[in-house]
């Protein structure tokens, strides 16, 4: 199995070499969903965190990619302030709230929510948040990683249909699919392109 893995970006393309063999290249102004397809854990870790190290490069993890110590509002006021110059409370508030309706959340849920951790809701609230925060400020690629290990067909399903409100949004925005090999894993609909990194070299 390659160990040494290297993602670049360059003139809006993503690179990612295993031990210096090109393995995966994505236009980032295109959108869509791709998947790449890993053999275990630890490899799925190192091309996460390869990935992440890009600039523009966002991580949604299975659990939201959320800090545990802050609220769910703060969380997602991070979000929308990051690279801002300045907020207006209000306006944050309305976006916030448009993306949690748009991510399945119920208005009712939603208005005790913000005041609630990350780490003490049930994984699939915590991904549709997580998912939210992209919303409201998309990254140039958004990375999913592993997000259908444990899951059941049906609430897999369901999180593809949440993950496809990010698409409608942001159409010429790019979502990379991390996942672990299995013969269950579900389909993803107008997938682009499937890549499998294997035995070096890599194979698409």
């Amino acid at each position: 199995m390659s160990t040494g893995l290297l993602a670049s970006i360059a003139e809006r393309r993503l690179l990612l070499r295993a031990d210096g063999v090109p393995c995966l290249d994505l236009a980032l102004d295109e959108g869509g969903r791709h998947r790449l397809v890993v053999e275990d854990i630890p490899v799925a870790r190192r091309v996460v965190a390869s990935l992440e190290a890009c600039p523009g490069v966002g991580v949604l993890t299975a659990a939201g990619s959320l800090p545990g110590a802050i609220t769910v509002a703060e969380s997602l006021a991070l979000g929308l302030r990051y690279g801002q110059v300045e907020g207006h409370a209000q306006d944050d508030e309305r976006e916030m709230e448009a993306a949690l309706l748009l991510c399945g959340l119920a208005p009712q849920r939603i208005a005790v929510l913000g005041r609630e951790q990350p780490m003490k809701l049930a994984r699939l609230e915590r991904w549709a948040i997580g998912l939210a925060r992209w919303l409201l400020r998309p990254p140039e690629l958004l990375v999913i990683d592993r997000l259908f290990a444990g899951l059941t067909r049906r609430e897999a399903e369901s999180l593809i249909a949440t993950e496809a409100i990010y698409h409608r949004r942001h159409p010429f925005r790019t979502a990379l699919f991390v996942d672990l090999d299995s013969h269950e894993l579900p389909e993803l609909p107008e997938c682009r392109s499937v890549t499998h990194l294997a035995e070096a070299p890599c194979h698409s």
